[in-house]
């Protein structure tokens, strides 16, 4: 079930995996930032191993349209559980860089009991390449007092990336004492979702089989109940 330098955890349904935050390369924000260890939940297509690794090595996975720079550090996540956090699913906007046109997914920066979202890591890196942005930058999008900020307040948005698809930062709870941290939109877009002026849209297939695959392929769900799942949160409304 594990491949090489991943670890599974037998939490239910949702995959957060556990890497160093960024990498060991000559800017002193990386080195210093080297040291600190978080989870990064995933709930879109990174939950396909061979996807999300294409933002830590480079290259693109199948069904995508470009390809990914990678990270400056190259080494795989530490450690990977799967859990279920209580956050609405959905898809929006008309396009995404990697997959082209269709929704690509979403979770609500607020908690709904009612809702849940089956959930993989580095962290400054991805958030780079998840907002187009420059991996090779002279500062991080996330040092330790954005670190501190969002175990305090729950989210935060983050500039330049505020406006991007990915610009806030939610703090999901601690795994083992080490926050665990996801991406997603700020609390305005998801107004702007709501009101239709940004579209909710179905996934592309290309992205909704990696979404599947990625659910299926640890034997969490049946190939059938990873499509229902992503057909209702393709269709319900928000």
């Amino acid at each position: 079930m594990a491949k090489a330098g991943k670890k599974y955890g037998d939490c239910d349904d949702k995959v957060a995996g556990k890497s160093q935050q960024v990498d060991t390369a000559s800017t002193s924000w990386r080195a210093d930032l080297a040291k600190v260890d978080v989870w990064y939940a995933s709930y879109g297509s990174n939950m396909w191993k061979p996807r999300f690794l294409c933002y830590i090595h480079g290259g693109k996975a199948e069904g995508m349209i470009k390809s990914c720079v990678g990270s400056m550090d190259k080494s795989p996540p530490k450690e990977i559980v799967w859990k279920t956090f209580p956050h609405r699913l959905f898809f929006g906007r008309e396009s995404s860089f990697f997959w082209g046109v269709g929704g690509v997914a979403y979770t609500n920066p607020l908690t709904n009991l009612n809702d849940q979202t089956h959930m993989l890591e580095q962290f400054n890196d991805v958030l780079f390449q998840e907002n187009w942005l420059n991996v090779d930058s002279d500062s991080p999008l996330f040092d330790l007092a954005a670190l501190q900020l969002v175990e305090n307040q729950g989210s935060i948005s983050l500039v330049p990336a505020s406006d991007s698809l990915y610009g806030n930062v939610v703090c999901l709870g601690k795994e083992g004492d080490i926050p665990i941290l996801t991406l997603t939109c700020t609390l305005s877009a998801i107004e702007k979702f709501k009101s239709g002026k940004i579209p909710l849209r179905p996934p592309p297939k290309a992205y909704a089989n990696t979404l599947i695959r990625g659910l299926v392929e640890e034997g969490r769900f049946s190939k059938e109940e990873a499509e229902a799942y992503i057909d209702n949160a393709a269709s319900k409304p928000l």
